[in-house]
């Protein structure tokens, strides 16, 4: 039934829940997204509603907002592929740091006390001193992936880049990503795309040319998957022998602590807005 949730439906939500709430409403894309904000609202102050979709987001604020003149609702959403095609977000919606939430913790400490949860020591030491730091492993195995995804929006190939199988061309020493097994993947799974793996390969080719900043390119997904991958084959302890992403995401999300969230542009964009325009987003 999420499929058939429209953004008049959560604008209708606000102004029927406005009736016996005066405080501000935080509207976010889904689930997980509510999990991790909601740790660091005003509960007293603050509702946070789940819209289940970017665009559901923008314009049921937009509609909140600016129709029905409620000065007290926000919007948080990622920030996908708006950063690398140069598209900004209107007031009062704001995009993450990084490309989606999952990035801005991967990006974070989280990261370091996941692994020092669910890797093993000795074999975790072997895999930096020979292939680098874990993170940079992460972001090198998932921007070509990252920049395939803008290729294919630029160039509106219609790849499917629902769940893919990171093994399938992620190896299992150092997390090296095959690029022409990762083509071949996508293309597989993508029955209503129709482009030639020559094209697709050298517009990708010439989008890597150009160095761009992991944090805008991968998707927190993809690294999150990765990690688990990584975990599962390489430097896992005995507890993360079968993890999987859904439990890393969780993990991830416990990990990421209010002082790290605090330091964001996020957090002080949000909280500037919300003391302008006088009310409570923001537990202390």
């Amino acid at each position: 039934m999420r499929e058939f949730i429209r953004a008049s439906d959560i604008a209708n939500e606000i102004s029927m829940k406005r009736s016996f709430f005066d405080g501000s409403f935080l509207v976010v894309e889904g689930v997980t997204d509510c999990r991790l904000y909601r740790k660091y609202t005003d509960e007293d102050a603050c509702t946070v509603i789940v819209a289940q979709s970017k665009d559901n987001v923008r314009n049921s604020v937009r509609e909140s907002y600016l129709r029905r003149n409620d000065r007290k609702v926000l919007g948080i959403v990622d920030n996908d592929l708006d950063t690398l095609k140069g598209i900004t977000h209107a007031r009062p919606v704001f995009g993450t740091d990084c490309r989606d939430t999952d990035t801005v913790m991967m990006r974070s400490s989280a990261l370091d006390s996941v692994l020092l949860e669910y890797a093993d020591e000795d074999r975790l030491e072997t895999f930096v001193n020979k292939y680098g730091q874990v993170r940079d492993a992460l972001t090198a195995a998932c921007y070509p992936l990252g920049m395939l995804m803008y290729v294919s929006d630029m160039h509106e190939h219609d790849l499917s880049f629902k769940d893919p199988d990171h093994s399938l061309f992620v190896d299992r020493k150092g997390l090296k990503v095959n690029i022409e097994t990762m083509i071949d993947v996508l293309l597989s799974n993508s029955q209503h795309s129709h482009v030639a793996k020559k094209d697709l390969a050298a517009q990708l080719n010439r989008e890597l040319k150009d160095e761009r900043s992991p944090w805008d390119v991968c998707r927190g997904h993809d690294m999150i998957s990765v990690l688990a991958f990584g975990l599962r084959e390489i430097f896992g302890s005995y507890n993360s022998k079968y993890i999987r992403s859904g439990e890393l995401g969780g993990a991830l999300r416990l990990a990421y602590e209010k002082e790290t969230f605090h330091s964001t542009a996020l957090f002080r964009e949000t909280s500037k807005w919300s003391s302008e325009n006088r009310f409570r987003l923001w537990a202390p």
